[in-house]
């Protein structure tokens, strides 16, 4: 089926160069790159909150991407 997009050009540039390494037509890729999106697990935000209770401290524990220092917590409590 045919139909139209737009594509910012910068990326418009880089899908071309992909699908030129690859030797396949932009048609053809923008399909393949839409799919494995539609197929990746979706990261809803809900589960971004998500926390564990400690078996140690019994409190709540969340992820936050990345390990929390000292100097962070130094930081929010000069904020108090």
């Amino acid at each position: 089926m045919r139909t139209t997009i737009d594509i910012p050009e910068r990326e418009h540039d880089l899908f071309v160069s992909l699908a030129h390494s690859q030797r396949t037509s932009l048609s053809k890729l923008v399909v393949e790159l839409a799919l494995r999106g539609l197929k990746a697990p979706a990261r809803v935000a809900e589960d971004a909150a998500k926390y564990t209770i400690s078996p140690v401290t019994g409190l709540p524990v969340f992820r936050s991407g990345r390990p929390i220092t000292s100097d962070d917590v130094k930081a929010l409590e000069d904020e108090l």
